[in-house]
């Protein structure tokens, strides 16, 4: 008698986990697609500076920072990042200047940020590659990892920079391929040309 509801028991347990299992795999499987909108939005992530010692184009020593920032980023159709045709069709459209993530430094002096206009503007294309392969459309997100290198012996290509523990942010903003620009995002303050 007692073996019996010892079973009895087992059955009951194991219907009830056979249950909550099958709960877990219809939540699982009725998710619904996110809600993203198709103009792509960013959010800040985070920011680095790595510094190394590299050579110059004369073949001299120099350090260089090279800093990374983070973006998260959301997009309804998921039209991000361009192919090699898509970046062709880009520039005959609106011209060779274009960035697909535009980015702009401002320095710090006297308690506030100044925006520079570097003699090579910083900024690029998402290119050669796209976030969501394939023609059909749908949410996608991620994070985008953006760098770029500040030489220590040419920092007086951006203007407004000591080239001694400079305070900077960056802000930064992306373009999927119907044109869509994203919301403009600003990192955290960090300092270069530390070393």
């Amino acid at each position: 008698m007692l073996r019996l509801v010892k079973i009895e028991i087992y059955s009951q347990m194991k219907s009830k986990i056979l249950v909550i299992f099958s709960i877990v795999l219809l939540m699982v499987g009725c998710t619904t697609e996110p809600d993203f909108s198709f103009t792509p939005e960013i959010s800040f992530d985070a920011i680095q500076v790595l510094t190394t010692d590299a050579q110059d184009i004369l073949g001299n020593r120099t350090k260089k920072d090279s800093v990374v920032i983070t973006v998260n980023f959301q997009d309804g159709d998921g039209d991000l990042g361009f192919s090699e045709e898509d970046f062709k069709a880009l520039v005959k459209k609106t011209g060779d200047s274009v960035k697909t993530i535009d980015v702009n430094i401002f320095y710090a002096k006297n308690g506030k940020y100044i925006k520079s206009n570097p003699i090579e503007k910083i900024g690029g294309n998402l290119k050669g590659f796209r976030f969501k392969q394939g023609t059909k459309s749908g949410p996608i997100e991620g994070k985008i990892d953006y760098s770029t290198v500040f030489s220590y012996a040419n920092f007086t290509q951006i203007p407004g920079l000591k080239g001694k523990a400079d305070t900077v942010k960056f802000s930064v903003q992306i373009m999927d391929r119907a044109l869509n620009k994203s919301n403009v995002i600003e990192t955290t303050p960090i300092v270069i040309f530390t070393k």
